[in-house]
């Protein structure tokens, strides 16, 4: 190591080394790692900014055939439609084949139970049908992603049509609602029940005290959820209650969850 105040012939002790003392080496340490871990989290905001931009262009693609269908079947929207799974208290139930999309994401396998149902002709990626932030696993083979995130609102050509003055069966009903305001697709958690459709049973009639999700949302956007509404356009939606990305459970209803809770009985049709 070169030294300064002295030369290798001087016969003089060095004054001062020119090399780095324990504490320096310290420092830069350190400060490589707070830059490391700003960078880090820099990174993962953007992809998951990235991520959320995809799942919005996957739901305006869904929305956008959603409306195509109706359009060429004569105002019927697509069948969203379910049956009794073989377990259902652990499945849920499962979409009918001719409804929008088949079967139940929970245990399906494959994409077959996309790509032979309704919409499948207007929207032909397999991957649209899925958030890319959703990492959940399907229940009967853990390291399988599963094959869809979204669900369609009851509401939309449901269980309950005929039984329901809300459940809508033609596009015109759902226009003059508006139809800006009410959704149609929506990211579903896995641990929601998966009943074939995404159920938000109404404000009117319930009391305060029974008030509970009966459908969970996703959560996978910066504690939000993605949604598309029937007039064609999209939504990011944070949620007000907090909560724990894959956990059991419905959000709990808290002041918060019940602002979640009104904010999706909001967006459902009238009678």
């Amino acid at each position: 190591m070169n030294c300064l105040g002295s030369s290798p012939n001087s016969g003089r002790m060095p004054a001062r080394c020119a090399g780095f003392t324990l504490l320096e080496l310290l420092a830069v340490v350190v400060i490589v790692a707070v830059l490391a871990s700003l960078l880090s989290t820099a990174l993962n905001q953007a992809k998951g900014r990235a991520q959320q931009i995809r799942c919005l262009n996957n739901l305006r693609q869904l929305g956008q055939a959603w409306i195509l269908y109706a359009d060429e079947n004569e105002d019927e929207l697509p069948l969203n439609h379910s049956v009794a799974s073989a377990n259902e208290k652990l499945f849920g139930r499962r979409n009918t084949p001719d409804s929008w999309v088949a079967g139940n994401p929970k245990e399906d396998t494959s994409t077959e139970n996309i790509e032979t149902a309704a919409l499948f002709p207007y929207v032909k990626s397999t991957s649209m049908y899925r958030c890319p932030g959703d990492t959940e696993k399907v229940l009967v083979k853990r390291s399988m992603r599963r094959t869809r995130s979204y669900s369609m609102s009851a509401y939309l050509s449901g269980d309950e049509t005929g039984l329901d003055a809300r459940v809508k069966t033609k596009l015109a009903e759902v226009q003059i609602q508006p139809a800006a305001r009410v959704f149609v697709f929506i990211e579903e958690d896995l641990t929601s029940p998966w009943l074939g459709s995404f159920v938000v049973l109404p404000r009117d009639g319930i009391t305060l005290d029974s008030v509970s999700f009966t459908s969970v949302p996703g959560s996978w956007h910066n504690s939000g959820s993605d949604l598309s509404f029937a007039d064609g356009h999209v939504e990011y939606w944070r949620w007000f209650s907090k909560r724990k990305i894959g956990k059991a459970g419905s959000p709990s209803l808290t002041k918060h969850g019940i602002q979640d809770l009104r904010r999706l009985q909001e967006a459902i049709p009238k009678p």
